[in-house]
């Protein structure tokens, strides 16, 4: 009986070390194949490095009927700034409406396709303005929010250990009237940014 037994564990036995032997072949042939682990991570630093790199543009313009920018011949870099955009119909800072702006065609409010139209009349309400004069050159809306956004900037410069830089950007489009640049360029210095750039598109005639 002890013989039959071990006659019957032997193939058991023989069985087994087969199987063990066979799981290093199977290693052997992944090593040679794709490794899917190593592809997701290389995908996923691709993926974050793509999303920096178009986010991280402060001066990514979308034209439209609302806004059109300057041509200029001139040939200055953009460089990091806070942009600040003036369309017909809005002060846009940090891709979010702050100040409506009011547009006028022959006395009335402008309509749809009215914004394509030359020699409409552009301004900033009072009700907006300091004191709610309309003689004022203080945006209120505009002058907290930027002011929000010099505090952080000043902070993350500290934490960095980095000089902060005060440079505005205002994109601009060309039907803007000067009244309301003037304001926007003075809220801006009230609210410490002192470097102010313009955006406009390169190649145009003076």
């Amino acid at each position: 009986m002890a013989d039959d037994e071990i006659q019957q564990d032997a193939p058991d036995s023989g069985e087994t070390f087969e199987k063990k032997a066979r799981k290093p072949s199977r290693s052997n042939e992944l090593k040679g194949g794709l490794n899917i682990n190593s592809m997701m991570d290389i995908m996923t630093i691709m993926l974050v490095f793509l999303l920096v790199s178009i986010t991280s543009d402060p001066l990514s313009i979308k034209q439209d009927d609302y806004l059109k920018i300057a041509n200029s011949t001139v040939d200055h870099k953009p460089e990091d700034s806070v942009p600040i955009t003036v369309t017909k119909q809005a002060i846009i800072v940090d891709h979010k409406n702050v100040v409506k702006v009011d547009c006028a065609k022959s006395g009335q409010i402008c309509q749809g396709d009215d914004y394509k139209d030359p020699g409409n009349t552009y301004s900033i309400g009072k009700s907006f303005k300091e004191d709610g004069s309309e003689a004022s050159f203080m945006i209120e809306p505009l002058h907290k929010r930027l002011e929000e956004i010099v505090k952080q900037q000043k902070e993350e410069a500290k934490e960095l250990g980095r000089e902060f830089k005060p440079v505005a950007t205002i994109i601009c489009d060309h039907e803007i009237p000067y009244r309301i640049i003037s304001e926007v360029v003075y809220t801006i210095g009230m609210a410490g940014l002192s470097d102010l750039r313009f955006a406009v598109f390169k190649g145009g005639k003076r």
